[in-house]
């Protein structure tokens, strides 16, 4: 778990100056804070199996990480794999 936690966040914070660690990019994900770059990048990037073991991992409950990638969908005009 250690690995794909790693994995994830590397690649969710890669294009970014500002780096999250797992339980900010948890808290940004239950907060629904769909304008941080790092939210769009972890629908957008990374597997939803991934996606699902990290919420897992964190305590997000899937209904707030599929009303995040309803809000993100909504915001961006990008659907999120995790919709479809």
């Amino acid at each position: 778990m250690k690995e794909l936690q790693s994995l994830l966040l590397t690649t969710v914070n890669a294009p970014y100056r500002t780096r999250m660690d797992g339980r900010q990019l948890a808290a940004a994900l239950t907060a629904g804070d769909v304008s941080l770059g790092q939210v769009n990048s972890f629908f957008m990037e990374t597997a939803v199996k991934d996606q699902k073991a990290f919420a897992k991992l964190y305590g997000v409950p899937e209904c707030v990480m599929v009303a995040t990638a309803e809000a993100l969908a909504n915001w961006s005009g990008q659907k999120p794999a995790l919709l479809a």
